[in-house]
């Protein structure tokens, strides 16, 4: 097939309209019967730093791992998750009574915890996350001084074009500090984290503004994949010595834990579909009949849509016809009191 068609075939828009026919029943529906199953579940993501590095488990790294938990009113603790992300990723590696003693199946009393890329304000017993929120465990690296430094980009999922260019900005703080205005971190340097682990990529380190390009070369970044970008390097920062009377300050180097950043590589082709996309829906419903009219953003031409039909929308889908027009008028099969929804997919 030449390139043009083949561009043309795989570029059109997936476009849904919901009607103006309603269901009356619909309408006596109260939120618990139809919210009530969802919120009995959060869904927590959980990156696993361990002494600066992104942990691996049977090949899969640990990174914005999504996490299933129980929960009567939408809220649930950090407690919770841990003992569900242990329980399935590495069971009796996590132990907390009254403070966290085993994290990752190593036993020690130096972790941290961040919520959004903010430090905890509670233990973790109480702290309250809710569905959605990114965890950040750590073990941490540094034992005499507890100086690991909280590290993040400013972008936790980013999508680039094979051959393009990605920029990323790495900032961060104390990580035992709350509240603290993150700084920059220069002198990072950044690598692909995979089943084999932290496999640098060579001269590419954050500059002076913490900030770093990366071209997404071919050999190195395949599109259609997609990967877990982290940094290793330390910040010269000063540190309480809690060993020694009096508690001075001293000067130390503190290491990173270690941030996460999802790169999804596309083709040029493969952004361009994205990048078509429908907008302005709106539907008119007259006797006999209803009609959708819609616009279509820029990006690549798309040679016509096909319509298809459905009474509940997570039903089947039947195709009732196509059209080349940014235009659709469905009047046949209409059933007064019935919830319709259409939805136009490639030709």
């Amino acid at each position: 097939m030449k390139t043009n068609q083949l561009i043309k075939h795989i570029t059109s828009v997936v476009l849904i309209g919901f009607m103006l026919f309603t269901c009356m029943s619909l309408v006596g529906l109260n939120r618990e019967d139809s919210y009530g199953a969802a919120e009995k579940t959060a869904t927590i993501y959980v990156t696993m730093s361990v002494k600066g590095d992104i942990a691996v488990a049977d090949g899969k790294v640990m990174a914005e791992v999504p996490v299933k938990v129980k929960t009567a009113d939408g809220m649930t603790t950090i407690d919770a998750v841990m003992e569900a992300f242990h329980e399935e990723y590495k069971p009796d590696g996590y132990l907390c009574d009254q403070f966290v003693s085993k994290l990752w199946g190593i036993e020690t009393s130096n972790t941290l915890f961040f919520i959004n890329n903010l430090s905890i304000t509670s233990g973790v017993k109480s702290e309250p996350v809710k569905n959605g929120d990114r965890i950040i465990a750590s073990v941490n690296a540094d034992d005499k001084y507890y100086s690991d430094y909280f590290s993040y980009f400013g972008k936790t999922a980013i999508t680039g074009i094979t051959g393009g260019f990605v920029t990323l900005c790495l900032q961060g703080f104390m990580g035992m500090t709350q509240n603290a205005d993150p700084q920059v971190i220069p002198n990072a340097e950044l690598g692909i984290v995979s089943e084999d682990g932290f496999q640098k990529l060579d001269g590419i380190v954050t500059d002076q503004d913490g900030k770093v390009i990366i071209q997404l070369d071919k050999d190195t970044f395949q599109a259609g994949k997609t990967y877990y970008l982290s940094a290793r390097g330390t910040v010269p920062t000063t540190a309480t010595d809690w060993n020694t009377a009096g508690n001075p300050a001293v000067n130390v180097d503190a290491p990173l834990i270690a941030p996460i950043c999802k790169i999804t590589v596309d083709s040029m082709v493969a952004a361009g579909v994205k990048a078509t996309r429908i907008t302005h829906l709106k539907s008119k419903a007259s006797k006999g009949k209803v009609t959708l009219t819609w616009k279509k953003t820029k990006g690549y031409k798309a040679d016509g849509y096909q319509i298809y039909r459905s009474v509940k929308k997570d039903g089947v889908y039947r195709s009732i016809g196509k059209t080349t027009a940014k235009k659709y008028t469905n009047s046949s099969s209409l059933k007064k009191g019935n919830p319709l929804l259409l939805q136009s997919e490639r030709l």
